[in-house]
Protein backbone atom coordinates (compact mmCIF):
# COMPACT_ATOMS: atom_id res chain seq x y z
CA UNK A 1 0.00 0.00 0.00
CA UNK A 2 3.02 2.56 0.44
CA UNK A 3 3.90 2.39 -3.30
CA UNK A 4 0.38 2.71 -4.24
CA UNK A 5 0.28 5.91 -1.96
CA UNK A 6 3.57 7.36 -3.27
CA UNK A 7 2.33 6.58 -7.13
CA UNK A 8 -0.80 8.45 -6.39
CA UNK A 9 1.08 11.53 -4.29
CA UNK A 10 2.20 13.55 -7.72
CA UNK A 11 -1.37 13.80 -8.44
CA UNK A 12 -2.75 15.58 -5.21
CA UNK A 13 -3.48 19.19 -5.13
CA UNK A 14 -4.70 20.17 -2.14
CA UNK A 15 -4.98 19.14 1.10
CA UNK A 16 -8.98 17.87 0.25
CA UNK A 17 -7.15 15.77 -2.53
CA UNK A 18 -4.74 13.87 -0.09
CA UNK A 19 -7.20 12.86 2.67
CA UNK A 20 -9.29 11.60 -0.11
CA UNK A 21 -6.26 9.37 -1.19
CA UNK A 22 -5.75 8.23 1.99
CA UNK A 23 -9.40 7.57 2.66
CA UNK A 24 -9.34 5.05 -0.06
CA UNK A 25 -6.22 3.94 0.47
CA UNK A 26 -8.19 2.90 4.32
CA UNK A 27 -10.38 0.89 2.11
CA UNK A 28 -8.65 -0.90 -0.07
CA UNK A 29 -6.52 -2.37 3.49
CA UNK A 30 -10.39 -2.79 4.96
CA UNK A 31 -11.41 -4.84 2.31
CA UNK A 32 -7.88 -6.86 2.02
CA UNK A 33 -8.47 -8.18 5.59
CA UNK A 34 -12.57 -8.87 5.18
CA UNK A 35 -13.56 -12.18 4.10
CA UNK A 36 -15.64 -12.26 0.72
CA UNK A 37 -19.06 -12.23 0.49
CA UNK A 38 -19.34 -8.90 3.46
CA UNK A 39 -22.52 -6.27 2.73
CA UNK A 40 -20.90 -3.53 4.72
CA UNK A 41 -17.54 -2.46 6.16
CA UNK A 42 -16.37 0.15 9.11
CA UNK A 43 -13.41 1.55 10.01
CA UNK A 44 -13.95 3.26 13.17
CA UNK A 45 -10.61 5.71 14.25
CA UNK A 46 -10.23 7.57 17.62
CA UNK A 47 -6.95 9.21 18.41
CA UNK A 48 -5.98 12.03 21.08
CA UNK A 49 -2.38 12.65 21.05
CA UNK A 50 -0.20 9.32 20.74
CA UNK A 51 -3.43 7.25 22.24
CA UNK A 52 -5.42 5.88 19.83
CA UNK A 53 -7.86 2.63 18.85
CA UNK A 54 -8.77 1.20 15.37
CA UNK A 55 -11.64 -0.97 15.04
CA UNK A 56 -12.63 -2.55 11.81
CA UNK A 57 -16.61 -4.38 11.86
CA UNK A 58 -17.60 -6.74 8.90
CA UNK A 59 -21.39 -7.23 8.78
CA UNK A 60 -21.49 -6.77 12.58
CA UNK A 61 -17.89 -8.73 13.34
CA UNK A 62 -15.10 -7.05 14.51
CA UNK A 63 -12.13 -8.14 12.23
CA UNK A 64 -8.33 -7.50 12.17
CA UNK A 65 -6.44 -4.94 10.00
CA UNK A 66 -2.88 -3.75 9.69
CA UNK A 67 -1.53 -0.74 7.99
CA UNK A 68 -4.44 1.38 9.27
CA UNK A 69 -2.35 3.92 11.48
CA UNK A 70 -0.36 5.78 9.11
CA UNK A 71 -3.44 6.78 6.67
CA UNK A 72 -5.66 8.06 9.50
CA UNK A 73 -2.54 10.24 11.32
CA UNK A 74 -2.17 11.65 8.19
CA UNK A 75 -5.87 12.22 7.36
CA UNK A 76 -5.58 13.86 11.17
CA UNK A 77 -2.92 16.37 10.14
CA UNK A 78 -4.45 17.51 7.18
CA UNK A 79 -7.79 18.06 8.72
CA UNK A 80 -6.02 20.62 11.02
CA UNK A 81 -7.51 24.00 11.49
CA UNK A 82 -6.04 26.49 13.34
CA UNK A 83 -7.36 27.05 16.02
CA UNK A 84 -10.09 24.58 15.70
CA UNK A 85 -7.99 21.85 16.35
CA UNK A 86 -8.60 17.98 14.08
CA UNK A 87 -10.89 15.48 14.74
CA UNK A 88 -10.64 12.84 17.53
CA UNK A 89 -12.83 9.99 15.70
CA UNK A 90 -13.58 9.27 12.40
CA UNK A 91 -15.52 6.35 10.80
CA UNK A 92 -15.10 5.86 7.51
CA UNK A 93 -18.14 3.18 5.96
CA UNK A 94 -17.66 0.76 2.78
CA UNK A 95 -20.54 -1.15 0.51
CA UNK A 96 -19.54 -3.78 -1.94
CA UNK A 97 -19.21 -2.75 -5.52
CA UNK A 98 -18.02 0.47 -5.28
CA UNK A 99 -15.10 2.33 -4.81
CA UNK A 100 -17.19 5.11 -2.59
CA UNK A 101 -17.17 5.53 0.85
CA UNK A 102 -19.09 7.83 3.79
CA UNK A 103 -17.57 9.46 6.23
CA UNK A 104 -17.81 11.30 9.63
CA UNK A 105 -15.85 12.72 11.55
CA UNK A 106 -16.39 14.36 15.65
CA UNK A 107 -13.74 17.01 16.90
CA UNK A 108 -15.83 17.85 20.29
CA UNK A 109 -16.54 14.62 21.93
CA UNK A 110 -14.82 12.41 23.69
CA UNK A 111 -13.40 9.81 21.81
CA UNK A 112 -12.44 7.56 25.25
CA UNK A 113 -13.89 7.44 28.42
CA UNK A 114 -10.71 7.71 30.27
CA UNK A 115 -7.95 9.70 28.29
CA UNK A 116 -4.30 9.56 29.58
CA UNK A 117 -2.77 12.75 30.80
CA UNK A 118 0.58 12.70 28.14
CA UNK A 119 -2.01 11.78 25.66
CA UNK A 120 -4.12 15.34 26.39
CA UNK A 121 -0.91 16.87 26.53
CA UNK A 122 0.93 16.16 23.35
CA UNK A 123 -2.99 16.55 21.59
CA UNK A 124 -2.57 20.18 22.25
CA UNK A 125 1.15 20.51 21.61
CA UNK A 126 0.72 19.05 18.24
CA UNK A 127 -2.76 20.61 17.59
CA UNK A 128 -3.20 23.94 19.52
CA UNK A 129 -7.04 24.79 20.02
CA UNK A 130 -8.32 28.15 20.98
CA UNK A 131 -10.94 26.43 23.33
CA UNK A 132 -10.72 23.20 23.80
CA UNK A 133 -13.29 20.90 24.83
CA UNK A 134 -13.65 20.19 28.85
CA UNK A 135 -13.15 16.67 28.51
CA UNK A 136 -9.36 17.62 26.98
CA UNK A 137 -8.44 20.75 29.51
CA UNK A 138 -9.43 17.65 32.52
CA UNK A 139 -7.37 14.93 31.31
CA UNK A 140 -4.25 17.48 31.64
CA UNK A 141 -1.68 16.81 34.28
CA UNK A 142 -0.36 21.17 33.68
CA UNK A 143 -1.80 24.25 32.25
CA UNK A 144 -2.72 24.02 28.88
CA UNK A 145 0.65 23.74 26.49
CA UNK A 146 2.11 26.31 23.82
CA UNK A 147 1.23 24.75 20.50
CA UNK A 148 4.13 24.05 18.36
CA UNK A 149 4.07 25.48 14.91
CA UNK A 150 1.56 23.78 12.93
CA UNK A 151 2.89 22.65 9.38
CA UNK A 152 0.65 20.38 7.99
CA UNK A 153 0.23 20.30 4.34
CA UNK A 154 2.26 23.37 3.99
CA UNK A 155 3.20 22.61 0.14
CA UNK A 156 -0.24 23.20 -0.79
CA UNK A 157 -0.70 26.44 0.97
CA UNK A 158 2.21 27.26 -0.46
CA UNK A 159 0.95 25.97 -4.22
CA UNK A 160 -2.38 27.37 -3.82
CA UNK A 161 -0.86 31.10 -2.86
CA UNK A 162 1.66 30.84 -5.86
CA UNK A 163 -1.07 30.00 -8.68
CA UNK A 164 -3.05 33.00 -7.75
CA UNK A 165 -6.24 30.44 -7.46
CA UNK A 166 -8.75 29.70 -4.84
CA UNK A 167 -8.12 26.52 -3.20
CA UNK A 168 -10.56 23.99 -2.71
CA UNK A 169 -12.25 23.49 1.06
CA UNK A 170 -10.18 21.93 3.59
CA UNK A 171 -11.24 18.62 4.78
CA UNK A 172 -13.97 19.03 7.80
CA UNK A 173 -13.02 18.24 11.27
CA UNK A 174 -17.48 17.85 12.11
CA UNK A 175 -19.87 16.43 10.50
CA UNK A 176 -20.60 13.98 7.62
CA UNK A 177 -19.52 13.46 4.41
CA UNK A 178 -19.95 10.93 0.85
CA UNK A 179 -17.41 9.86 -1.87
CA UNK A 180 -20.08 8.73 -5.13
CA UNK A 181 -17.65 7.87 -8.23
CA UNK A 182 -19.41 8.57 -10.99
CA UNK A 183 -20.53 5.70 -13.09
CA UNK A 184 -22.16 7.06 -16.31
CA UNK A 185 -21.86 9.77 -18.55
CA UNK A 186 -23.53 10.81 -21.94
CA UNK A 187 -21.93 12.08 -24.83
CA UNK A 188 -23.63 14.17 -27.37
CA UNK A 189 -20.61 15.56 -29.09
CA UNK A 190 -17.31 13.80 -30.71
CA UNK A 191 -14.27 15.56 -32.39
CA UNK A 192 -11.30 13.48 -33.61
CA UNK A 193 -7.80 14.88 -34.93
CA UNK A 194 -4.23 14.02 -35.61
CA UNK A 195 -1.31 16.88 -35.01
CA UNK A 196 2.63 16.67 -34.13
CA UNK A 197 2.38 12.86 -34.50
CA UNK A 198 -0.74 12.69 -31.33
CA UNK A 199 -4.34 11.25 -32.63
CA UNK A 200 -6.81 12.14 -30.11
CA UNK A 201 -10.59 11.65 -29.75
CA UNK A 202 -12.63 13.92 -27.73
CA UNK A 203 -16.42 13.03 -26.54
CA UNK A 204 -18.13 15.86 -24.44
CA UNK A 205 -21.75 16.23 -22.78
CA UNK A 206 -21.97 18.77 -24.65
CA UNK A 207 -20.72 20.87 -27.94
CA UNK A 208 -18.80 24.04 -27.71
CA UNK A 209 -19.19 23.50 -23.44
CA UNK A 210 -15.84 24.40 -22.38
CA UNK A 211 -16.87 23.24 -18.79
CA UNK A 212 -19.15 20.56 -20.16
CA UNK A 213 -18.02 16.79 -18.77
CA UNK A 214 -15.70 15.18 -21.39
CA UNK A 215 -13.95 12.52 -22.20
CA UNK A 216 -10.88 11.70 -24.69
CA UNK A 217 -7.86 9.66 -25.64
CA UNK A 218 -4.84 10.75 -26.85
CA UNK A 219 -2.12 8.22 -28.29
CA UNK A 220 1.39 9.33 -28.97
CA UNK A 221 3.73 6.30 -30.46
CA UNK A 222 3.19 3.67 -28.37
CA UNK A 223 1.93 5.80 -25.19
CA UNK A 224 -1.90 6.97 -24.63
CA UNK A 225 -3.41 8.86 -22.31
CA UNK A 226 -6.99 8.74 -20.98
CA UNK A 227 -8.22 12.26 -19.43
CA UNK A 228 -11.74 13.02 -17.97
CA UNK A 229 -13.77 16.42 -17.18
CA UNK A 230 -15.51 16.21 -14.26
CA UNK A 231 -18.48 18.86 -13.55
CA UNK A 232 -17.84 18.42 -9.94
CA UNK A 233 -14.77 18.11 -7.43
CA UNK A 234 -14.39 15.29 -4.60
CA UNK A 235 -15.49 17.34 -1.17
CA UNK A 236 -17.42 19.84 -3.07
CA UNK A 237 -15.77 21.65 -4.81
CA UNK A 238 -15.87 23.02 -8.76
CA UNK A 239 -15.17 20.52 -11.82
CA UNK A 240 -11.28 19.48 -13.18
CA UNK A 241 -9.64 17.59 -14.93
CA UNK A 242 -7.96 14.08 -14.45
CA UNK A 243 -6.01 12.06 -16.42
CA UNK A 244 -3.89 8.27 -16.75
CA UNK A 245 -1.52 6.78 -18.44
CA UNK A 246 -1.85 3.05 -17.46
CA UNK A 247 -4.70 1.15 -16.27
CA UNK A 248 -7.40 1.13 -18.72
CA UNK A 249 -7.98 -2.73 -19.31
CA UNK A 250 -10.52 -2.75 -21.77
CA UNK A 251 -12.68 -0.52 -23.69
CA UNK A 252 -16.12 -2.03 -25.00
CA UNK A 253 -18.51 -0.89 -27.84
CA UNK A 254 -21.88 -2.00 -27.30
CA UNK A 255 -24.36 -0.84 -29.66
CA UNK A 256 -24.42 2.85 -28.31
CA UNK A 257 -22.69 2.45 -25.35
CA UNK A 258 -18.65 2.19 -24.61
CA UNK A 259 -17.75 0.44 -21.49
CA UNK A 260 -14.30 0.85 -19.98
CA UNK A 261 -13.08 -1.39 -17.53
CA UNK A 262 -10.28 0.19 -14.97
CA UNK A 263 -7.87 -0.62 -12.35
CA UNK A 264 -9.08 0.45 -9.17
CA UNK A 265 -6.06 2.91 -9.47
CA UNK A 266 -6.92 4.24 -12.53
CA UNK A 267 -10.68 4.77 -11.19
CA UNK A 268 -9.59 6.43 -8.27
CA UNK A 269 -7.59 8.88 -10.00
CA UNK A 270 -10.29 9.41 -12.86
CA UNK A 271 -12.72 9.35 -9.59
CA UNK A 272 -14.87 6.65 -11.33
CA UNK A 273 -16.20 3.49 -10.64
CA UNK A 274 -13.35 0.60 -12.15
CA UNK A 275 -16.60 0.29 -14.70
CA UNK A 276 -17.61 3.23 -16.20
CA UNK A 277 -19.49 3.88 -19.55
CA UNK A 278 -20.25 6.68 -21.91
CA UNK A 279 -23.50 6.75 -23.53
CA UNK A 280 -23.04 8.04 -27.16
CA UNK A 281 -26.22 10.15 -28.27
CA UNK A 282 -24.27 10.60 -31.57
CA UNK A 283 -25.43 10.76 -35.36
CA UNK A 284 -25.25 7.64 -37.21
CA UNK A 285 -21.99 9.07 -38.73
CA UNK A 286 -20.13 10.27 -35.77
CA UNK A 287 -20.97 6.44 -33.77
CA UNK A 288 -19.08 4.92 -37.19
CA UNK A 289 -16.31 7.27 -36.80
CA UNK A 290 -15.66 6.14 -33.29
CA UNK A 291 -15.64 2.47 -34.07
CA UNK A 292 -13.41 3.17 -36.66
CA UNK A 293 -11.18 5.30 -35.28
CA UNK A 294 -10.34 4.49 -31.67
CA UNK A 295 -8.98 1.09 -32.76
CA UNK A 296 -6.70 2.68 -35.29
CA UNK A 297 -4.97 4.78 -33.21
CA UNK A 298 -4.40 2.30 -29.73
CA UNK A 299 -2.77 -0.12 -32.61
CA UNK A 300 0.67 0.59 -31.92
CA UNK A 301 -0.04 1.19 -28.20
CA UNK A 302 2.50 -0.85 -26.01
CA UNK A 303 -0.08 -2.43 -23.19
CA UNK A 304 -2.90 -1.27 -25.19
CA UNK A 305 -5.85 -2.01 -23.63
CA UNK A 306 -8.04 -4.95 -24.83
CA UNK A 307 -11.22 -3.65 -27.51
CA UNK A 308 -14.13 -5.50 -27.57
CA UNK A 309 -17.14 -5.10 -30.07
CA UNK A 310 -14.93 -2.41 -32.52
Amino acid sequence: MVSRLSTRSGRWRSRQDESHGMRLAIGDLARAAAAPGWSRLTVHHAQVGSHGLTTVVRDGHEIGAEGLDEPFRRLRELSYQGGAGTWFSCELAFSPGTRGYACRVDSAAAPFDDVPAPAALAELTAFPRDEPPGWLLAALPTAAPIGLPTTYGERYDWLWKHTGERPPPSPAISGESAYLPATTMTARAFAHGQKHGRHLVQLAGQADEPEAEQFMVMCSGESYHVGRRSVRGTGGGTGRDFGIDMGLRSIMLDGATLRLDLTPEAADTLETETSFEIRLDLDPGSLGEVRAVLPGMLRTVVRAPRLIGF
